[in-house]
């Protein structure tokens, strides 16, 4: 098991000062000065520009910052067009049909913004305190601007397997929960792109993925879809009823009609 990290929240300006110990208080994390840095593995930084997570181990992956506007996440966002062809696509859009989408691993947000692009009311669920500010803080700025201010997007924090347990009626459950889990650490991913770094330090790799699929199955009113590496091994070993191929993911779509009354139920949890 790899030991806790310690993580502390400041501040850059003083006018920041009570939003930041705000932030610490609902975090239950320490808030400290900017220039007492020292003792912790992670700090959160509240700046005028929004706020990041900076890396201060020896091998330090730099600062993070979920900005949809702007930077290389933002430029993603909107020269992806094969991407959100295929999620579109495995969602099952339509011109007269706009799903509603519940992404139960949100991480970063991209996936669930993408579709929330493309006309779906998508709920964003993220079990990571941390992430999870993150990721407010950058959907709170782009739905400022004008061209996402319509967005249907809503970010929960909490762990998925509980949110879905507490779904009693069909008629509370989304049309699509899509699923996208940290997949296995190995050695030739070890080049990863820092954001997915990032997130592998703080959560580590989704131990319950197996047991969300099958809430999943239960609970979606028509599909599940699960994002993999493009040759990795189906989740559960479950065969999807087809898969949609990206360059270095595919999505695995699951009708959920047709796994009503098997015998697929998740593992118990400690």
């Amino acid at each position: 098991m790899s030991k806790p990290l310690h993580i502390a929240v400041t501040s850059t300006e003083i006018t920041l000062l009570d939003s930041a110990q705000k932030l610490a208080k609902s975090l239950f994390l320490p808030y400290i000065e900017y220039s007492k840095q020292e003792k912790f593995d992670f700090i959160l930084a509240l700046t005028l520009t929004g706020l990041y997570l900076k890396d201060l181990g020896k091998k330090s992956l730099g600062m993070l910052r979920i900005d949809f506007l702007q930077g290389k996440l933002a430029y993603r966002l909107h020269h992806l067009h094969n991407q959100k062809q295929l999620l579109a696509k495995a969602v099952g859009l339509k011109v007269n049909f706009k799903p509603t989408v519940l992404d139960a691993t949100a991480g970063l947000g991209s996936d669930g913004f993408i579709l929330a692009q493309l006309g779906c009311s998508v709920t964003l669920l993220e079990r990571s305190p941390v992430i999870f500010a993150l990721l407010r803080d950058g959907l709170n700025r782009a739905i400022k601007h004008p061209k996402y201010s319509l967005l249907s997007i809503k970010l929960i924090q909490t762990n998925s397997l509980i949110y879905l347990k507490k779904i009693s009626t069909r008629k509370e459950t989304p049309d699509i929960i899509y699923l996208d889990p940290m997949y296995p650490h190995s050695a030739k991913s070890a080049l990863a792109k820092k954001e997915m770094r990032f997130l592998r330090q703080l959560v580590g790799d989704d131990i319950d993925a197996v047991n969300l699929l099958a809430l999943a199955l239960v609970y979606a009113k028509q599909r599940v879809v699960v994002k993999r590496p493009r040759l990795a091994p189906y989740l559960a070993k479950l065969k999807p009823q087809h898969s949609i191929f990206g360059k270095q993911h595919r999505l695995d779509v699951y009708f959920t009609h047709l796994f009503q009354g098997l015998n697929f139920r998740p593992l118990p949890t400690l």
